[in-house]
């Protein structure tokens, strides 16, 4: 920035300090800059933060227990929110999450999904058996579905390697143990899951809390006398100085 760039910026500064001055003590130069009035200044001054400081204490106080209202009410849907997402996934597993894949069979948390010449579907997991065996050029993986049905998949070792196949099946193993524990396990998990769902939407205690806390600090803040004394005092500071001056502050 060239000179008089500085220049023209502190002029700006210096009359923007100027007008403020002006405006926070009406009634001309001398009352808002001279010493002689620095001590009605200063009592213009000390009514005015007492006001400022109390209703800004006031409206932090107040602020705060209306946040912990909403926040209550917030963490009250977030916990009826996972209930009901929890009890959803119970209700309708569907596939589940995914797990691994190889060639045309995906591998998923609750189900085998098979895509193949002869069969493309969903096997549960929990209904299915899986064998396999190993030549030289080729691993094999027979699916055994819930009808009792067969599907063979073939997996060449030119494509594939033997030790890929072989951790596929261990990973179909353990998914269909998980998935017989689940299944086992369900129906004891849906009532309990309901149970949580219901413990969920009647557990209003913090937001009851926070609502009474945010009753509490209204009714005390309305019957409190410090801050309308405040304001008294700042309207007679007013008059002084417009009794001084002929013009009153705003």
């Amino acid at each position: 920035m060239h000179a008089w760039g500085w220049i023209l910026l502190l002029a700006l500064v210096a009359a923007a300090a100027v007008g403020r001055q002006l405006y926070r003590y009406p009634g001309g130069w001398k009352f808002a800059f001279a010493s002689e009035y620095g001590a009605a200044r200063r009592d213009l001054d000390r009514a005015r933060s007492a006001v400022s400081g109390l209703e800004r204490t006031a409206r932090k106080e107040l602020a705060g227990a209306r946040g912990a209202v909403d926040a209550a009410a917030t963490a009250h849907r977030r916990r009826v929110r996972d209930a009901e997402e929890h009890l959803a996934r119970l209700s309708d597993p569907g596939r589940g999450g995914y797990r691994a894949e190889l060639g045309a069979l995906s591998l998923y948390e609750h189900v085998l999904a098979v895509s193949t010449d002869d069969f493309s579907g969903d096997l549960p997991l929990h209904e299915i058996a899986v064998r396999s065996d190993h030549t030289r050029t080729a691993g094999h993986l027979y699916l055994i579905g819930p009808d009792g049905r067969q599907h063979l998949v073939t997996y060449a070792t030119a494509d594939i390697a033997e030790e890929h196949v072989r951790k596929f099946v261990i990973d179909i193993h353990n998914a269909i143990a998980a998935a017989k524990s689940f299944h086992r396990d369900r129906p004891a998990q849906l009532r309990q899951a309901k149970v949580d769902l219901r413990r969920a939407v009647n557990d209003t205690s913090a937001q009851e809390n926070a609502r009474l806390r945010l009753e509490q600090v209204t009714a005390r803040q309305g019957s409190d006398p410090r801050i309308p004394a405040a304001r008294q005092d700042l309207a007679a500071a007013h008059d002084r100085w417009q009794e001084l001056t002929g013009h009153r502050p705003y």
